[in-house]
């Protein structure tokens, strides 16, 4: 036991706390209710006596979700604060480490100790108590922000048998780990009972002696949406005024990570490097990264678009920084990846308000990258077009424009300054808006119901043409009109009084009135752009009427019924509707295999039926062959299952009845990527059922390499379990997923699992009915109230999309890396909309026959992925990370003249030896760096 020197008594801290879920099985305004009950009580009890410490729980939602209602307390708040009698912060809220993206991380904790510190300061501790697992660069991120101690639960592996722990990140970065033997309530319960307090505490002494050995004994006294008890400061007095082998000390968790008169308890197991991801002593609840993947795909989709799309661009090449809104969005951001709201295992009306948040943040990041592609477009002639990169370093990739085109052009070139660029046409767009008959005096009454201002029918009205006395014998009025204003000054009154003075003469005649806009064609055309930056494109007549992009193509595709090559990579569709995949010095066959199997589970663990009945044998099978041409060409397969309506409630087993399911897979190669792209669409009509896509592996898989937080995590194909949760190896991936032969190259965070060495399964969908099943056969103790979440079925349409890469070696000697930021950043385009003529704004380059271009930022590096670029203040700030086991250096050029190096909050922390537009970096293997630069 831990003995104090004067006495010899065991001392053990208790830390007063209460567990917050901001939104579960109730939603967010619901439980606030109850929150500001418990704030309520809670400071009252506080401001009445001195002795009382609080944790409210690692988090500052609570206090602004509290102070929202009870604005008055805010001056309360920062005195308990001040005095450290409150402890607030550091996160903004406690979210899930694998279901988010690195940066939402850093953005959360840089908001929680942004407001901490605004109320009186944030506590110094990662407390991370409830997350289902933790991520490899949890300890750099940490350390990174001046945090250099954890607090954990779920995902310590056995092997540690001591409270605490260094935990290493795959820098070398450490913390020194809490680990809460027992879970963030593991003194809850100590006062139930005053009259057996001394017996409770002498039995959670020796419950946890194994692990504190004689050194300090932590009592977590608090659980989910708990209040301490009213006389706790009493009891506690009178246990340390007995005669009690225990002392008691009220404190925060603050407080006992600061203390200096205990040594750690070290021990076996005292050191741990990576991930957290054991089931030993906590269920993992691992499933939830298959739960309600509608809300994964929102996620992702919303994180690259802040990410990777509107603050880099707007921050390289818009005029005012958007600061406030782009926070909101990020706040919509960190509200969702709580653990109960990003994970899925919440209620439906919770999931609503989810998908609602990710909206709101995806369609605040449209609107700022829209007025930011809006000013590169002002730059160039109308007729003109601009290619945008968002990658940061220079790429030749595809964009596909939209052209209007002159009737009497018979094909169409894109050029880039003198450069030709390779192009080719997808499809054509019926250039006829409206075609009406209509009587003379009708049209006038027309105009005024359906025009505003310039626009008429969704177009800019641009000329007319009126022939009273068409050849057809059909007098007829033709209204030219397309997206954009052209003429930009035009009298559209004059216009119509044209019109209408020529229909108004022969008013009872039927006339023919007709909106035409330009003929358009889509151009699918590889780009040579600048890192993030933009390339001038100039549409032009072509030569001739096959000369659509006449410069040769580099890995061109050639087509066949069932076969796409591209000289990197080529796909062959089997009878059986499956494929070959081919590329790399790696063939797979029967690749694209369909399983489906019954989830007698819940939103937290997938869990069979027994008997299962799987299906994985279509009825029907059909191939198409899609457009194609040398720079893409498409192959659909349409597979016809059978599957099982549901699970029969009584038996426990898959229903007899089934429903036919067409499963539509569409594959597409393009001109000189080594990937396949991959859509699996479908309308789900059944329930309680998983849904898998196989590929088969070149041999036998002895693990997986998965991107994840700033990171490339190995792992086995097996986990650590014993604490009654049957063990999947089923795991996160956010980037990409490598094994034996290919890699899935990823637009959001996927489930998959190396089935037996031999498969690789990605999850498609996860249909279940419950928040939590206390009859769940893969987990003995329930993981939440057993509340029914119909919407979790995903009764609908759904799609997911992937790329498959085929390869010999690892994820590192085939450029994965590399390859993802390709395929996951795709090129943007928007039309010119400056005066013809134009020849650029300042900060735009032409050279000789050049076209002009917006020159970005450039980083280059062995490794070197790109997570950051914002503005902060006068600077820019860039965050990379070197994702390579070897080190690195990162070199950065642009037009700025001076840099910094700054922590992971922003903090500046000194100056960097950097030419004019130059910075070099030396970056260990897996080091997050960030920097700031000031533009010149």
């Amino acid at each position: 036991m831990t003995t104090t020197p004067a006495t010899g008594r065991t001392i053990v801290h208790l830390i007063p706390h209460t567990h917050w879920d901001r939104e579960w099985y109730e939603p967010f305004q619901t439980f606030r209710l109850r929150l500001v009950d418990l704030v309520d009580e809670l400071l009252e009890r506080m401001e009445a006596d001195g002795r009382l410490r609080f944790t409210l729980d690692g988090q500052c939602a609570t206090v602004d979700d509290y102070l929202e209602v009870r604005p008055e307390a805010e001056p309360l708040i920062r005195r308990l604060v001040a005095e450290g009698r409150l402890a607030i912060g550091p996160w903004q809220i406690l979210m899930d480490e694998f279901l988010v993206s690195g940066e939402t991380l850093v953005r959360n904790l840089e908001l929680g100790w942004q407001r901490a510190t605004e109320l009186g300061g944030a506590m110094r501790v990662g407390y991370l108590p409830d997350m289902f697992g933790h991520v490899a660069q949890m300890p750099q991120i940490l350390r990174r922000a001046g945090i250099d101690r954890a607090v954990v639960w779920r995902g310590v592996p056995a092997v540690v048998g001591s409270n605490t722990f260094g935990w290493e990140a795959p820098d070398g970065s450490v913390v020194e780990a809490e680990y809460l033997v027992g879970g963030y309530g593991n003194g809850a319960h100590l006062f139930d009972v005053p009259g057996r307090l001394k017996t409770k505490l002498a039995e959670h002494v020796d419950a946890n002696e194994p692990f504190y050995g004689r050194h300090s004994i932590l009592a977590m006294y608090g659980t989910d949406h708990a209040v301490p008890s009213p006389r706790l400061a009493d009891l506690v007095d009178a246990i340390n005024a007995d005669d009690s082998p225990v002392v008691v000390r009220l404190e925060t968790l603050a407080d006992y990570a600061a203390r200096t008169d205990i040594e750690p308890s070290g021990g076996a197991g005292a050191h741990w490097t990576g991930e957290l991801r054991s089931g030993a002593r906590a269920n993992m609840l691992m499933n939830v990264t298959s739960a309600r993947v509608d809300v994964k795909i929102a996620a992702g989709r919303a994180e690259r678009l802040l990410e990777r799309y509107a603050e880099p661009l707007t921050a390289l090449h818009g005029t005012a920084w958007p600061g406030r809104p782009l926070e909101l969005a990020w706040r919509r951001l960190v509200d969702n990846s709580a653990h109960d709201s990003i994970c899925g295992c919440s209620h439906d009306d919770v999931v609503a308000q989810v998908l609602t948040r990710y909206a709101e943040a995806e369609q605040i990041g449209r609107g700022v990258l829209s007025r930011t592609l809006g000013e590169i477009a002002s730059q160039l002639p109308t007729g003109s077009w601009a290619a945008i990169n968002p990658s940061p370093a220079p790429r030749e990739d595809f964009v596909e424009f939209d052209v209007a085109v002159p009737p009497e052009w018979e094909s169409v070139e894109l050029r880039s300054g003198d450069r030709l660029i390779s192009s080719q046409e997808c499809g054509r767009a019926d250039p006829v808006v409206a075609d009406l008959k209509l009587h003379g005096s009708e049209i006038p009454e027309l105009f005024r119901r359906r025009r505003h201002g310039r626009e008429l029918f969704g177009r800019q009205i641009n000329s007319i043409d009126i022939q009273p006395d068409h050849p057809d014998g059909t007098p007829t009025v033709r209204i030219f009109a397309d997206d954009i204003a052209d003429p930009p000054e035009l009298d559209v009154e004059e216009l119509l009084g044209h019109i209408e003075a020529a229909v108004l003469a022969r008013p009872d005649e039927a006339w023919r009135l007709t909106v035409r806009a330009a003929e358009r064609r889509r151009i699918l055309a590889c780009v040579p752009m600048p890192a993030l930056g933009w390339s001038a494109i100039e549409v032009v007549a072509g030569d001739t009427a096959d000369a659509t992009g006449s410069e040769p193509v580099a890995d061109a595709v050639t087509a066949s019924q069932r076969r796409l090559d591209n000289g990197l990579v080529a796909i062959e569709a089997d009878d059986d509707g499956t494929f070959r995949l081919e590329g790399g010095g790696v063939k797979l066959e029967g690749v694209g295999r369909i399983v489906d199997g019954g989830d007698l589970g819940d939103s937290y663990n997938y869990g069979p039926p027994s008997p299962d009945v799987i299906v994985e044998t279509p009825t029907e099978i059909e191939v198409v062959a899609g457009p194609s041409g040398p720079l893409r060409g498409r192959l659909t397969i349409r597979r016809r299952f059978e599957w099982p309506v549901g699970i029969d409630p009584r038996e426990r087993v898959r229903t007899s009845a089934t429903v036919p399911t067409d499963v539509i897979t569409t594959l597409e190669v393009q001109a000189g990527e080594p990937f396949v792209r991959v859509e699996v669409s479908f309308e789900n009509r059944s329930r309680d059922h998983r849904v898998r896509f196989h590929v088969p592996l070149l041999g036998a898989a002895t693990g997986s390499s998965a991107q994840g937080q700033y990171a490339v995590v190995d792992r086995g194909l097996e986990v650590e379990g014993g604490h009654g949760e049957v063990p999947l190896a089923t795991f996160p991936a956010h980037g990409f997923v490598q094994t034996e032969g290919v890699s899935a190259l990823l637009d959001h965070i996927v489930e998959y699992e190396v089935v037996d060495g031999r498969e690789l399964a990605l999850t498609l969908l996860r249909s279940f009915g419950w928040i939590s099943r206390n009859a769940n056969p893969y987990r003995e103790d329930p993981a939440g109230p057993e509340v029914p979440v119909p919407g979790a079925q995903l009764i609908g349409q759904r799609s997911m999309r992937f790329a498959l890469m085929p390869h010999a070696g690892s994820w590192a000697t085939a450029s994965v890396v590399a390859t993802a930021e390709r395929y996951q950043h795709a090129p943007l385009v928007v039309r010119g909309t400056g005066p013809v003529g134009a020849e650029g704004a300042a900060g735009t380059e032409a050279a000789g026959g050049a076209a002009p271009s917006g020159a970005g930022l450039a980083i280059e590096g062995d490794g070197i992925v790109l997570t950051a670029l914002r503005r902060r203040g006068d600077w820019l700030e860039v965050r990379v990370v070197a994702e390579t086991a070897s080190a690195t250096e990162a070199v950065i050029r642009g037009r700025f003249e001076e840099a910094r190096d700054a922590d992971l909050l922003g903090r500046p922390m000194g100056a960097l030896a950097a030419e004019p537009g130059a910075v070099d970096l030396p970056m260990e293997p897996w080091e997050i760096r960030t920097i700031h630069l000031r533009p010149s």
